[in-house]
């Protein structure tokens, strides 16, 4: 029997998947099976950490956490990162090389408000993180080499610290989660209020939220530039934030779906773009199995398949909305909403009613809000008078999102805590929800099939 070319292509499709499959499944398999970090033995006890600052620090008004890649434990050489919580206003810098003393603990998994369970160990596992060290003390550090994401972390700071002379709390704080993806700063109540209107999103760096500002910032460009050149554009738009951010993992998760979020709603490619969706979940996990237990990742993941799937009927049903905007926003959101629904109520627990009007009223101002602040903050680096009129109008606009999400938030029925399920009853609801999105999308894009 002679074999055409498309059978060729067929079998060699069908090798390859099942080659990445097995490799993919090892991967995981010995990443969930591999042996307890020896910094664990140390447990317990207090420990003396010699080591290099690994990420960017975490401030908080409480403490400020830092990530330690280890290279020995009182004295004895070992492998792995230890989380540092160290005393406020303590001053390190990525790359800096730190000794530090403190009790060496194993992390815990602990329950939510909503009544969840979270699995602290796998949260820090991701990260390749095996210890907490607590109550943690600086007993000597050295400046590290300057280096590309050092370079990057402190633009980042000198950027947070420009915006801070020019917008006051709590607007900055949220400035910040908008276009650094930092809401350490945010006030519990203020978060809490954009969890309950379904707004938390759009303070976390995520694919979500690069998508929606990257197709907002898309229209904007193709109304006066060729449609490559606006695809171009907006993806240095999107590189260019991501870099600001620091340019770890998750921001490299984050804008990775944002591209490929573009790809789907303009190049009208969905097909091209759930091949793309799929290379980059593999890659990633791949290259970090543990990302399952990150929780953004998921997340991130679940919104653009949602997206690509979902948003082009969604959209299609919504012909009476006469504005273009309203209704591709409307379109998004809804579909985002839909399809990480079963995994939000499984995380988080909180399933909010007042979600699609919130969002189909606030999105439409995030790009701008960025746009005014990203401004403001690089003109108060010339001079903060320079900055005044950008950080007036990011700030008239963060105040007009607080107060909707503040509102929303406190009405009767705003939002509803689900009791705790397990996480197969997630994976079945997705069985028929995904043969759904699957379907929807061959009807909003048979074209896209033979592509």
């Amino acid at each position: 029997m002679r074999f055409i070319p498309s059978q060729v292509e067929g079998t060699s499709a069908l090798f390859l998947f099942l080659l990445v499959g097995v490799a993919l499944g090892a991967r995981i398999f010995f990443a969930l099976h591999q042996a307890p970090s020896p910094i664990l033995q140390s447990a317990g006890r207090m420990a003396v950490v010699e080591g290099v600052v690994a990420d960017d620090l975490d401030t908080r008004a409480t403490a400020v956490r830092a990530t330690i890649a280890v290279a020995t434990v009182n004295g004895a050489p070992q492998l792995g990162k230890v989380l540092a919580v160290l005393a406020p206003g303590t001053a390190l810098q990525y790359g800096d090389a730190v000794s530090v003393r403190g009790l060496l603990e194993e992390p815990e998994s602990f329950e939510t408000q909503a009544g969840r369970t979270f699995d602290y160990a796998g949260y820090l596992q991701a990260r390749g993180i095996a210890a907490v060290m607590q109550r943690a003390v600086v007993r000597s550090q050295q400046d590290g080499e300057e280096s590309v994401l050092r370079a990057l972390f402190q633009l980042k700071h000198l950027f947070e610290r420009s915006l801070e002379r020019v917008m006051q709390p709590p607007q900055v704080a949220l400035m910040e989660g908008l276009l650094l993806g930092e809401k350490s700063g945010l006030p519990a109540a203020l978060t809490q209020a954009f969890v309950l209107a379904g707004l938390i999103h759009v303070v976390v760096l995520s694919g979500y939220n690069i998508g929606v500002v990257s197709e907002w910032t898309l229209r904007f460009f193709a109304t006066f530039l060729p449609r490559r050149f606006a695809l171009c554009t907006t993806a240095i738009v999107i590189i260019l934030f991501a870099l600001m951010a620091g340019g770890g993992m998750a921001t490299v998760r984050a804008c990775l779906m944002g591209l490929i979020a573009i790809l789907a709603r303009y190049l009208q490619r969905p097909a091209l773009a759930l091949r793309s969706l799929g290379a980059a979940v593999v890659l990633m996990l791949l290259y970090s199995p543990l990302a399952l237990f990150d929780v953004g990742f998921v997340l991130s993941v679940l919104a653009t398949f949602g997206l690509i799937t979902l948003a082009p009927l969604v959209e299609s049903r919504l012909q009476w909305l006469l504005s273009a905007a309203v209704r591709s926003a409307a379109a998004t959101t809804i579909a985002v909403q839909l399809y990480i629904l079963p995994a939000l109520l499984y995380y988080v627990g909180v399933l909010s009613f007042v979600s699609v009007p919130v969002n189909v009223i606030v999105l439409p101002f995030v790009p701008l809000a960025m746009l005014l602040g990203f401004a403001a903050g690089l003109l108060a680096l010339v001079h903060p008078a320079l900055a005044l009129l950008p950080a007036l109008a990011a700030d008239t606009l963060l105040r007009a999102m607080t107060w909707i999400a503040g509102g929303a938030a406190s009405l009767p029925l705003a939002a509803a805590v689900v009791p705790a399920f397990s996480a197969w009853v997630a994976v079945l609801l997705y069985i028929p929800l995904t043969a759904w999105a699957i379907w929807a999308y061959r009807q909003s894009a048979p074209q896209a099939r033979t592509s």
